[in-house]
């Protein structure tokens, strides 16, 4: 009975502690590839992971490899973020004056190409507590740093007739002071931020089946329930490309399911799949206000809901391992969002217009990743009171859709008591 309601307890507060409409492959602790193997052997946990993301990439709508901020259009268009606003209104009335001057947009005219540099730094703590029989509760704490620099913006537009040098003189030789105040405060430069992520707990059941039979030794089959607190730093509306460190202020929910098998003595292979759902929420955004515009270039802010897509994780791995204290794993992860959906608060523009941006259709992400572990209990003597490991590993992106990834390397430093 005390068991039970011990795991009665856990799982409640599970699902009232619960990364993004921006999707990027920033550290996940819990991902089932990277965080250390579960010692059935031990009670507690605790480890500390450091990672380094570098060297971005971005992949466009039609899996076709851009600058990170170009993953949702190949140039920004200064003049269809003029469109959709009242012709009484600041910008409804420069719209008005450009057309007079015969500034229409030929494509060329007021476009930008726009590219910059983005990288991160992760850190992580997670602990566990082997509480019943194959049931554990986990909970993980990660810490982001990130950067958004060398943001540059080539004009495109000439300097032939009447309509270029109008462009110019009302709009783009003071572009970025233009977009500021036309856009309520929009920054189009880089910028530094750092804060904490989503705190995530979880109840996971894990239960091994030994096999009598010459090949195959063990099946390990787990699943799990956990849940998001909105914790992590969120979306800044006043600057570009600002990935949020979590889900943006939502609740998520989290379910998984895996199945390992071990072959022989040194080989093991298995799959993961994971389901996240997103609760929807109610904030101010950046939203399309005509269908032509660009995603780094939107001036109107709005009350809205957003109602996330489904988020899908696909992990397949082989590994080698329990050689000397020694293993090595091969991994592949295939990751999907839905599409989100907005949802206006204002009659004063179209939520249809709005459901057209890039940054709300569906993303995927295919990325490999490498891990070695050294576990340093093989050379302390037998049954030790502590089992300390190292553990590192690399995450290497390689195709996606509407997706900014970084190649990363880190380390985990965990002990099992």
């Amino acid at each position: 009975m005390m068991h039970k309601r011990i795991f009665k307890g856990l799982l409640l507060s599970a699902m009232l502690i619960s990364v993004n409409s921006f999707a990027m492959n920033i550290l996940r602790p819990y991902d089932t590839l990277i965080r250390p193997e579960f010692r059935n052997d031990t009670r507690y946990h605790f480890s500390l992971y450091g990672e380094h993301g570098f060297n971005a990439k971005g992949f466009g709508e039609d899996d076709n490899r851009v600058n990170v901020l170009q993953i949702w259009n190949c140039d920004q268009d200064a003049l269809a973020m003029l469109q959709g606003f009242s012709d009484d209104s600041a910008i409804g009335e420069l719209a008005i004056r450009l057309r007079a001057d015969g500034a229409n947009n030929d494509g060329v005219r007021g476009h930008y190409k726009v590219c910059g540099d983005l990288n991160f730094d992760a850190f992580a703590a997670a602990a566990r507590w082997h509480f019943y029989n194959a049931w554990w509760f986990t909970a993980y704490f990660p810490v982001y740093m990130m950067k958004l620099d060398n943001v540059n913006w080539f004009n495109e537009t000439l300097d032939v007739s009447s309509g270029d040098q109008s462009v110019r003189q009302n709009l783009t030789n003071d572009f970025f002071t233009n977009v500021f105040n036309l856009g309520d405060g929009l920054e189009l430069g880089g910028w530094k931020r750092s804060g904490p992520g989503d705190m995530v707990a979880m109840i996971e059941w894990i239960q091994d089946y030994y096999q009598a039979r010459p090949l195959l030794k063990k099946v390990r089959v787990n699943w799990r329930l956990g849940a998001n607190l909105p914790t992590g730093v969120r979306q800044d509306e006043d600057k570009i490309f600002t990935i949020p460190f979590g889900f943006d202020g939502a609740f998520g929910v989290i379910f998984g399911f895996g199945l390992d098998v071990c072959l022989g003595n040194y080989f093991k292979l298995g799959g993961d799949v994971q389901l996240t759902h997103r609760f929807g929420n109610t904030r101010c955004r950046r939203i399309k206000t005509a269908v032509e515009q660009t995603e780094l270039l939107l001036l109107q802010k709005s009350q809205a809901y957003i109602d996330y897509g489904l988020i899908q994780r696909f992990n397949l791995f082989i590994q080698g391992y329990n050689y000397k204290g020694m293993s090595l794993k091969f991994g592949y992860q295939f990751w999907k969002r839905g599409d989100d959906t907005l949802s206006l608060y204002t009659p004063c523009f179209s939520t249809n217009i709005a459901n057209t941006a890039e940054s709300l259709q569906e993303v995927t992400m295919h990325q490999g990743i490498i891990t070695g572990v050294y576990d340093f209990s093989y050379l302390l003597k037998q049954n030790p009171a502590c089992k300390p490991s190292i553990e590192l590993y690399t995450r290497i992106p390689f195709n996606g859709k509407r997706a900014a990834m970084c190649t990363t390397l880190g380390a985990i430093l965990a002990i099992d008591f």
